[in-house]
């Protein structure tokens, strides 16, 4: 199927309501690889396109996606997929063969990676599915003139020939990543991003790879545990290059786990400060056993503005049952240093492990309290999800709920009934749809827990600690008493989720009043202690 034009897409992946997008770092990069190989690419964000069409219709989709297919000139089209937009991939793609059913229709990223046969066995939608890293990948299918007579020599492929699914040998992992082209920006439009996202910057890809063993990633399963990294030299040429095109002085290094080698970070600290002239700043994902004092000291002196940690658990049991394995207390000292030095701090935790018993809950949250206090500039917790081929679906796979409030981690823009169908039917390929059943918590009410925790933490911390010295309660006993108190006003998981920072203020010191300080008549001076918390 010889062509001269090919089209990426990014499916719908983020809630319009949210104040982030999800960029699509892999499509501009695979167009990038491909800028030289004589085709024309364009790319279709559609997570970007539903915040610039606003409230729309399945049928004013459908007509969109239509008119694109029929206008574009392609007969080739490749979609990037993870866990959450997953259905999304899937129902695209039965809209492209509906309209064009000549289209040869390919999919990749880590969810297809994950499970390409089954997909080809259940979707007949799809024609090829690529098997991680899909660089070199599409450029062979580009040489190959997307014949799938030509596929079988092209490792890293899942694909139809006649009425045969075939799957071609491995596809070995880069080993220069310096070697990947820049990405091709001149595929989207930076600014749009930037005017749906106030607080975006610009990805630039430092490496792949974490060759850690926790039980509910999927990330090492699609780089193999295999670390790796750009130089320090390509990274801060394409840096460069993004200040003069665009006049960015701020990125997010991309990589699953930026310090897991000592010496890499050195030698990276030691050419920026040398070397980055400009002073533009950086933030990028650790492990708090992968970075120390003194070597944030020299990042620091290198660009750095931002830290993400996955920390996950407060509980030292949990961290040896999810084999994540961290010292609680490594943390501390990194977060009080970043603090002094305006490092912005991320501190991650997710809810919803099957071991967890309330103790672990309590010191998840109480861990995302005291690091507040430390200077995390924000504590993250979010509600597990299955990714499929994870430790942690393996052993749940048989036990899984499908997600019954039409909440999952994407959003489904037009409550599509083919895909709560598709999503229902299917729970190997949609795990990350369905909810791990839970020893202490209903699927809502963790669901309430986690958006609870997040406001809670980062909105009236002080408030919260306060009130659990005083009234000797603990953090589940704070909850319970705030879900009773808001059932009756109507205050539900959704109303969570769409709250303004000044809403919950107000709500939840309406909650401490009636809840705590009228109940017990607290001596005055508590009450008074109480109402001048700061948030």
């Amino acid at each position: 199927m010889k062509t001269s034009r090919l089209v990426l897409i990014n499916p719908p992946t983020t809630d319009p309501s949210e104040k982030s997008l999800y960029f699509p770092m892999a499509l501009v990069t695979l167009g990038g690889a491909v800028r030289d190989m004589g085709i024309m690419v364009d790319l279709w964000d559609f997570d970007l396109e539903f915040r610039k069409i606003g409230n729309s219709t399945e049928e004013g989709f459908v007509d969109l996606l239509k008119a694109r297919v029929e206008n574009s000139g392609a007969s080739v089209f490749g979609i990037s997929s993870i866990c959450s937009n997953f259905p999304m991939a899937i129902w695209i793609a039965e809209k492209i063969k509906a309209i064009d059913p000549q289209a040869q229709v390919i999919l990749g990223g880590p969810q297809p990676s994950s499970a390409p046969k089954m997909i080809l066995e259940r979707h007949s939608a799809i024609d090829v599915v690529v098997c991680g890293e899909g660089e070199h990948t599409l450029r062979e299918m580009i040489s190959a003139e997307f014949n799938p007579m030509n596929y079988s020599a092209i490792p890293g492929l899942c694909y139809r020939e006649g009425g045969d699914i075939r799957m071609t040998a491995k596809r070995e992992l880069s080993v220069d990543l310096d070697e990947i082209p820049y990405p091709d920006y001149s595929l989207i439009n930076l600014a749009e991003y930037a005017f749906f996202e106030p607080d975006f910057y610009p990805h630039v890809e430092a490496g792949r790879g974490c060759p850690f063993h926790c039980t509910f990633c999927s990330t090492s399963m699609m780089w193999e545990r295999s670390y790796r990294v750009r130089s320090p030299e390509r990274i801060l040429r394409e840096m460069n290059w993004l200040q003069e095109q665009f006049g960015y002085s701020s990125f997010k290094l991309i990589h699953d786990n930026f310090t897991t080698s000592r010496k890499f970070v050195l030698d990276f600290s030691e050419y920026f400060a040398r070397h980055n002239q400009r002073r533009l700043t950086w933030s990028v994902t650790s492990r708090t056993d992968c970075i120390d004092v003194p070597r944030l000291e020299n990042m620091r002196e290198a660009g750095l503005g931002g830290l993400f940690f996955g920390v996950e658990s407060g509980s030292e049991r949990m961290q040896a049952v999810i084999k994540k394995n961290l010292k609680l207390e490594a943390l501390e000292p990194l977060l009080k240093y970043s603090a002094a030095n305006n490092i912005f701090c991320t501190t991650a935790f997710i809810l919803g492990f099957p071991e967890e018993t309330e103790d672990d809950v309590n010191a998840s949250i109480l861990a995302g309290l005291r690091y507040k206090k430390f200077g995390a500039e924000k504590v993250y917790f979010s509600k597990l999800t299955a990714l499929t081929g994870t430790q942690i679906y393996d052993s749940n796979n048989s036990k899984l709920n499908l997600i019954t409030d039409n909440v999952s981690t994407s959003p489904n823009p037009y409550g599509l009934s083919a895909i709560q169908s598709m999503i229902q039917r299917d729970p190997e390929l949609f795990s990350s749809f369905f909810h791990i059943p839970h020893p202490i918590f209903s699927e809502d009410r963790l669901l309430k827990l986690v958006q609870f925790c997040n406001y809670a933490s980062n909105e009236m911390p002080h408030l919260l600690s306060l009130v659990l010295e005083v009234f000797d309660t603990d953090p589940l006993g704070v909850f319970d008493r705030w879900d009773r108190w808001s059932e009756p006003r109507s205050i539900s998981y959704w109303d969570l989720r769409q709250y303004g920072a000044g809403d919950f203020r107000t709500d939840f010191k309406n909650f401490i009043e009636a809840e705590f300080m009228r109940p017990t008549h607290q001596a005055s001076q508590t009450q008074s202690r109480i109402q001048a918390t700061p948030s």
